[in-house]
Order: C-alpha cells, then sequence, then structure tokens
C-alpha cells in the first residue's frame, strides 16, 4: 500500500495521474509562472477539485488566491516521481517491439537506465542495439541479482510470457512492464503495468465504427 504524507492510502488512479501532472509542468515552466487549479483541472479534463485533492496527497503545494508555481510543483513532482534517481531496467525480448522501445530515447530523459536486452536466440548474444547488449536469457537472473535491476520490460510472445515474469519476480525485479499481449498471471501484491496495444486499437475501431453508424 502506497500512502501520503499524512498516511492517507493514495489511489492508484492518482499515482496513474502524476507523470500526466508533469508533463503539462514541464510544457509551461517557460511559459508562465503559475497556475490556478482550476486552469490545470481544464489541461487535465477533470475539475478544480479533483486536482486539489490529487496533489494534496503529496503535500501543500498551492496557495488560495495564488495558485501553484510551476517550477516549484515541477522540482516537487520530479522528487515524488524519483526522475533526478536513476531507475534501472533491462527488455526481455529483441524482437520488433524489443528494438523499438530500444532506440526510444524518452526512458534516458525520464531518468531510466536500460542496462541489458535478453532473448532466447542464441545467435544474437552480443550483438548490440543502440550501443546495449543482447544476453541469452539464461543470464538473466545472475544479471539482475548482481545489478540491482529494478523494472523487466517483458516484449516476447504470449506463450513464453508468464514463465519470463516469474523468472524476473524470483531474480528480485521490483515492477514489470509487459508488452505481451495477455495479462501476466501473478501475484496481485506484485507492480505489473500491462499494455495491450491491440486492445486500444480494437476500443478506437468499435468507437469510431459506433460514431459512423450514428451519423
Amino acid at each position: 500500500m502506497i500512502t501520503g504524507k499524512d498516511g492517507t492510502k493514495i489511489p492508484r488512479i492518482v499515482i496513474e495521474r502524476l507523470p500526466r501532472y508533469y508533463r503539462y509542468f514541464d510544457w509551461l515552466e517557460d511559459k508562465v509562472e503559475k497556475i490556478s487549479s482550476k486552469k490545470l483541472g481544464e489541461y487535465m479534463g477533470s475539475s478544480a477539485s479533483q486536482v486539489r485533492l490529487d496533489l494534496s496527497y503529496f503535500g501543500d503545494f498551492g496557495q488560495q488566491g495564488y495558485g501553484y508555481n510551476i517550477k516549484k510543483l515541477k522540482r516537487e513532482l520530479e522528487n515524488i516521481l524519483n526522475i533526478n534517481a536513476e531507475t534501472t531496467f533491462i527488455i526481455i525480448g529483441a524482437g520488433n517491439i524489443g528494438r523499438a522501445l530500444t532506440r526510444y530515447r524518452a526512458f534516458r530523459d525520464a531518468g531510466f537506465t536500460l542496462k541489458a536486452i535478453f532473448d532466447i536466440k542464441p545467435v544474437l548474444a552480443g550483438e548490440k542495439i543502440d550501443g546495449i547488449i543482447i544476453h541469452h536469457v539464461r543470464e538473466m537472473p545472475d544479471y539482475i541479482k548482481t545489478h540491482k535491476i529494478d523494472i523487466g520490460i517483458i516484449a516476447v510472445p504470449k506463450e513464453c510470457a508468464n514463465e519470463t515474469a516469474r523468472t524476473l519476480i524470483d531474480a528480485g525485479i521490483r515492477g514489470i512492464l509487459n508488452f505481451a499481449p495477455l495479462d501476466l498471471n501473478v501475484s496481485s501484491t506484485f507492480t505489473v503495468e500491462n499494455i495491450h496495444i491491440i486492445d486500444k486499437m480494437l476500443a478506437l475501431s468499435f468507437i469510431i465504427s459506433s460514431d459512423s453508424a450514428n451519423g
């Protein structure tokens, strides 16, 4: 359970909104000095009271009649989200998704450091993608323990995704970002973020089809 400064349990949905707050403050930093909860709520697609409630879990950042100081709150969010502290991760699967993620520069900008890639194909061992070495997957448990890796990104076929997740967890990984097209069968107490792109595309397809049918 994650709690705020006053010991109150922080809802998962609030935690998921924090990176969006940070993105807006990063965008606004060079434009204006301060912003009201009402205006920030408009950007977020929520109410001023929701903004104040979300941020109150982490401290008293606003001032009535003044709003939020953008530079100050951006720094606070950087600390809350550990953007200034290195978070290490590995990628499992050197296929199309794994290679694309390896080349995704925004990870580094947000404080994430890719340490290694792992794949089951022996022929790929020793190859580099943007300077990151591909290792055989059998080396993964020892690598995680030796380098104290925080996050594992799963980019493997669904048939081996759960086995990969169990190996990561047993080796001491702290969180998983899952791109395999299934929900992982792991303990509810372990932190997993499932990124199902096809699910989003199917939902979007349904919405636009419904819109067209309804004129």
